[in-house]
């Protein structure tokens, strides 16, 4: 017993250290990128669209790549999954206790309709319920269906990149300051040292935490969906509270973008990588992925400009709450 504790003396801080070189390495990927992007002239517009989704998402990246080539498939889908539902309960309601947050009717009306077809995608591949696998004893995501999944990511990104750029006047005011950024050798040092510091702070998570799996017999299912969930997306929490007010339009669908930036390309790109079993039990979980995308289309279009206002936001949390107590008790 006084070795458990001493393990878990040092797993803890090595977990923590591990989650701030993620959130870190992003931001620091996220600030060299953009800057590059904006001395170039690049839209503000395709820079949020592109380089932050990505950069924000980079955590999730480089843990998923290092839990499934490593074989730890209950961690690696129990991330994607639970990410899903933090972005849209945990994030959306708590940036929204704070301000207002505003989606687009393309973002209510295909978008979130989109997560769910791409969710319901999902549960039919990895259940071998596809009319070519059938005849598959085992659920798993193999290559052929991580072909699907990308396929599917890159229809929905061209959507998405030309529907951005064709309402850029109706869903942005216009800069009235030239964006700042910083000397072009300095921007690509951020970029190169964030790449880094994620990818050793992915190691240093990843493993510490299958480490207490191990060692505490704590399920990889629960620390995927709540601990790598919830603190990988430390990033994209700052991100969106921090965001510019004059574009709170696009933040709701930057987070329905990343999620099926994990859902569809991350998931689809692993299991190229390597097949990945199913367990089961994911079923409910995608399940209710599904239930937090059906919600944030009805709280959205309750009320007028399809918005996220203070009682919604506590609507939100409270739900979140729900999810976090179930993860605990199931």
């Amino acid at each position: 017993m006084y070795f458990k504790h001493q393990t878990l003396v040092l797993n803890i801080p090595l977990i923590i250290i591990g989650f701030f070189l993620l959130n870190r390495g992003a931001g620091m990927l996220v600030d060299g990128a953009s800057s590059i992007a904006r001395k170039f002239k690049f839209p503000e517009t395709m820079v949020g669209f592109t380089i932050v989704a990505l950069g924000t998402a980079l955590p999730k990246f480089f843990t998923n790549i290092i839990a499934v080539m490593n074989g730890y498939n209950d961690l690696f889908l129990g991330n994607i999954i639970g990410s899903g539902i933090v972005n849209l309960l945990g994030i959306i309601g708590l940036v929204g206790l704070n301000r207002s947050m505003r989606a687009t009717r393309y973002t209510v009306f295909i978008g979130f309709p989109i997560a769910i077809l791409s969710t319901f995608l999902v549960y039919i591949l990895s259940n071998n319920l596809f009319l070519f696998k059938t005849n598959e004893a085992t659920p798993d995501l193999d290559f052929n269906d991580g072909i699907y999944l990308l396929i599917a990511f890159v229809l929905f990104m061209t959507y998405a990149y030309f529907n951005v750029k064709k309402n850029h006047t109706i869903w942005f005011t216009k800069d009235t300051e030239e964006p700042e950024f910083y000397p072009f050798v300095f921007a690509v040092i951020l970029v190169v040292v964030g790449v880094v510091g994620s990818y050793a702070g992915a190691i240093l998570v990843v493993d510490n935490l299958i480490d207490l799996s191990r060692k505490y017999d704590i399920s990889q299912r629960f620390l995927g969906q709540f601990i790598l969930s919830v603190g990988g997306s430390l990033a994209m929490f700052w991100w969106t509270k921090n965001f510019k007010i004059n574009q709170t339009r696009f933040e709701i669908s930057q987070l329905l973008g990343t999620n099926l930036l994990y859902l569809l390309g991350i998931l689809g790109t692993c299991a190229i990588i390597a097949p990945i079993p199913f367990n089961i039990r994911y079923n409910l979980d995608l399940f209710l992925l599904i239930i937090a995308n059906i919600v944030m289309i009805l709280l959205l279009v309750i009320g007028r400009k399809l918005s996220i206002n203070l009682w919604k936001s506590k609507v939100l949390v409270f739900l979140f709450l729900v999810y976090i107590t179930y993860l605990f008790v199931r």
